[in-house]
């Protein structure tokens, strides 16, 4: 069974470039274009690990990690969090509110499967 990631971006470009970084694992990914749309992924598809933006419309990042914090069925779900450069408070903030992990754009495809890989074997 090929591990399951789940992308939520409000920007396709970037969710079609880590959905290609991904493939290239032999991870099998979805999208969503913000956090409730994932939410709603993440419930119905059980992906085994979350990489999350911060600034979304709809439901941004945060609003997402609380959400699957306080739930029980999904609070062990990893979720990675991408931030721009120059975001170390947005960083923090994640970190503090169950972030498992935290990426900064630009980041390589191998960083961010040395990422998946460390969160699914924890």
């Amino acid at each position: 069974m090929s591990t399951k990631v789940l992308i939520i971006d409000d920007a396709p470009h970037i969710r079609r470039l880590i959905a290609r970084m991904l493939t290239m694992s032999d991870f099998e990914s979805l999208e969503a274009a913000n956090g409730r749309e994932g939410l709603e992924m993440l419930k119905k598809h059980h992906p085994h690990v979350v990489t999350c933006d911060i600034s979304m419309p709809v439901m941004d990042g945060y609003e997402f990690l609380e959400a699957v914090r306080q739930d029980p069925e999904l609070a062990n779900v990893p979720v990675i969090v991408i931030t721009a450069i120059g975001q170390e408070e947005e960083t923090t903030k994640a970190r503090q509110m169950g972030a498992n992990a935290c990426l900064t754009k630009p980041f390589s495809s191998s960083h961010l499967v040395e990422v998946i890989e460390d969160l699914l074997q924890q």
